[in-house]
């Protein structure tokens, strides 16, 4: 099966990478080209589809767009974008590129595009591009851990990887592993109104605040009973001390923003036994703890879950380095495929077919 007959049937989809360069803007192009419907739309996570990387230096692959696309891009990009266009709307939405607006590709040619960065917004923008008829829209997101955005919004998720991580293939494959097994963390199961309610203003900013006058009660402890009994900052080290308070007793800690390795650690040096936690984020972007960390809270009992799992259909690979080395495309894709459960894919070597 090839790529683009993988993702046929998404209606919003998202590309992550991760860490830069690891060729989201190469499968973005590739999904583009392998099926030219005229209903779809792209957008992105910042900024994409500049000549250069503005980090790194090196040449970016540009985003090539055919007639009939909508792109959602902000104001300040348009004259850069060479399609002959028409503008559909104004969004409302604004980046520090200026407003987002919605264009329609009247030719093909190139485009530079820059969307929201913030959940609440790209699920407006993709609603927006729906009421222009898009059939497919594909988010070019960010690296993992900066994609909540996209993968919130998105249906299902591609994750790019590859040399520009390391040169050391090992590394690269854990490191990718550690990522998708975030990203495809469990659902929770029987969360209470109040704390769906919680998730909701979290992602909505122009909601009145979680907890007592102050957003930045992040992590709510329930109990057994599905009550709310104490809530904390997240990026305090109070938080892990609170938490192994509790601990003993059966003990669900949602975290509406993110489940740092810092607090992480924290618990881990404060407490032995964590068989009756639960820790869940809104999503597997929310989980920045390192691989290690994850395994030792498994081995002590914890759980993780996730208010919205992530559909992650494939993996995609880039063996090329911006620093200018490349990687055996074959033997990397060979052993990602023994340690994830989804396809891998090796966009440029093997036309987008799966290893």
């Amino acid at each position: 099966m090839r790529l683009s007959e993988l993702v046929a049937d998404c209606k919003c989809l998202a590309i992550i990478g991760t860490e830069k360069n690891a060729g989201k803007t190469t499968v973005l192009n590739h999904l583009l080209a392998a099926d030219r419907r005229p209903d779809q739309a792209i957008t992105s996570i910042g900024y994409d589809g500049e000549d250069v990387d503005q980090v790194t230096g090196t040449d970016k692959p540009v985003i090539y767009v055919g007639r009939g696309t909508l792109v959602a891009t902000a104001s300040d990009l348009i004259g850069q974008c060479d399609f002959t266009r028409e503008l559909v709307r104004l969004t409302g939405l604004y980046t520090p590129l200026g407003e987002v607006v919605i264009l329609r590709a009247l030719s093909d040619g190139y485009a530079q595009i820059a969307g929201p960065s913030t959940t609440g917004q790209m699920s407006r923008l993709t609603r927006m591009l729906q009421q222009a008829n898009a059939g497919r829209i594909i988010i070019d997101g960010a690296a993992a851990r900066k994609s909540t955005a996209a993968v919130s919004t998105a249906d299902a998720c591609l994750l790019a990887t590859g040399a520009s991580y390391s040169p050391d293939p090992e590394k690269i494959v854990e490191h990718t592993r550690h990522i998708a097994a975030m990203l495809t963390l469990p659902p929770a199961t029987d969360v209470p109104e109040t704390i769906k309610q919680a998730y909701f203003k979290a992602e909505n900013p122009s909601c009145s605040t979680i907890g007592a006058g102050s957003q930045d009660a992040d992590c709510l402890l329930v109990d057994h009973t599905a009550q709310v009994i104490v809530s904390a900052s997240s990026l305090e080290d109070s938080a892990a001390e609170v938490i192994a308070t509790h601990v003993e007793q059966p003990l669900r800690v949602y975290f509406t923003g993110a489940v740092t390795a810092r607090l992480v650690q924290k618990l881990l040096e404060r407490t032995r036994s964590l068989k009756n936690l639960a820790l869940i984020g809104a999503d597997g972007t929310r989980f920045l703890l390192n691989s290690a960390q994850y395994g030792e809270l498994k081995r002590r009992g914890a759980s993780l879950h996730v208010i919205k799992p992530v559909n992650l259909l494939a993996v995609t690979v880039n063996p090329w380095s911006p620093e200018g080395f490349s990687l055996n495309s074959k033997d990397l894709c060979q052993s990602l495929k023994s340690v994830l459960s989804v396809e891998v894919f090796d966009i440029i070597a093997d036309k987008a077919e799966v290893i």
